[in-house]
């Protein structure tokens, strides 16, 4: 007696797999709650890439000497503000100058040198170092009008950056590190720090311009937050912030025309902005246990 054909039985066995293989790939094509990073190869160095390394090291070190300078005028530190940084600023500029410097040597690395990322980072960092240089130069100088100008434009700058940051994700730890870092950082402290400048220019440097000070400040602080709910360089962000706003608070505590207040918003308003960093790691972290076990990340 001849042996039944396995006809019926292969046709189940492919059956079953091609719905293996499509649940599968429904699977991967879940959407993670980030731009994936782009792992194709670097396209050909060209010119440019080392002429924008280059401008982005030198506008680096100039942001590093002016700030230095500044940090040694000693009437740039003890003018008085109601939103006041001068207590970080000695070293908060210069600290940020170097990270950057050394972004600017990662930048020229083989690997890194004609990347896409890169090249659409690297000309918006290198433009907000090197117009908070000149704002830096022209504050030092008393002229806090063009200063404010110049340092508004910094800071739209490395905000932008900030947005191509994540929209060009990082390939992995190193390149969020050096890349994001200092450009987040100097983006979160100048928010502030630019806040100040137009505020001084204003003369909005009394007890008489607290509530206006403090409207402003929650404006701002709302503007941080959006900038902290993003994926790349948000805790940077969030701690350049905070340090900006614990720095405002702890002056306004030793001013006596500030109340107590003022100086618990500043404080209350720089953890809110960690919190809200805080929260999108952990959204993050969630939806991608989620995609691993299979299910939907928005849920």
């Amino acid at each position: 007696m001849a042996e039944p054909q396995p006809t019926e039985n292969l046709r189940s066995l492919v059956d079953s797999a091609q719905q293996a293989i499509a649940a599968a790939s429904q699977k991967q094509s879940l959407q993670l709650p980030y731009a994936a990073p782009d792992r194709r190869p670097n396209p050909a160095v060209e010119t440019f890439d080392k002429v924008r390394s280059g401008l982005f090291g030198l506008a680096a070190v100039l942001l590093l000497i002016t700030s230095l300078n500044a940090a040694l005028d000693t009437s740039f530190g003890s003018r008085t503000n109601i939103l006041d940084t001068s207590q970080i600023l000695a070293f908060i500029w210069p600290a940020i100058a170097v990270l950057m410097i050394a972004s600017a040597i990662y930048s020229v690395l083989p690997h890194q040198l004609s990347s896409r990322r890169q090249r659409a980072i690297t000309v918006y960092g290198l433009s907000a170092a090197a117009l908070m240089a000149c704002g830096l130069t022209f504050t030092a100088g008393f002229l806090l009008w063009p200063g404010a100008i110049l340092a508004t434009l910094a800071t739209g700058f490395g905000l932008y950056g900030m947005l191509q940051m994540n929209r060009h994700t990082a390939r992995n730890h190193l390149e969020r590190i050096a890349t994001d870092l200092p450009v987040s950082l100097f983006s979160g402290f100048s928010l502030v720090f630019t806040v100040q400048l137009w505020l001084s220019a204003a003369g909005w440097n009394s007890s008489g311009h607290l509530l206006g000070v403090s409207i402003v400040s929650v404006v701002v602080t709302l503007l941080a937050a959006a900038f902290a709910q993003t994926e790349r360089g948000r805790h940077a962000f969030a701690a350049g912030f905070g340090l900006g706003m614990l720095s405002a608070a702890f002056s306004a505590w030793r001013q006596e025309s500030a109340p107590l207040w003022f100086a618990a918003l500043l404080v209350f308003m720089a953890i809110i902005v960690f919190i809200c960093a805080e929260s999108r790691r952990f959204h993050i972290a969630h939806a991608e246990h989620r995609i691993q076990r299979g299910l939907r990340a928005e849920a």
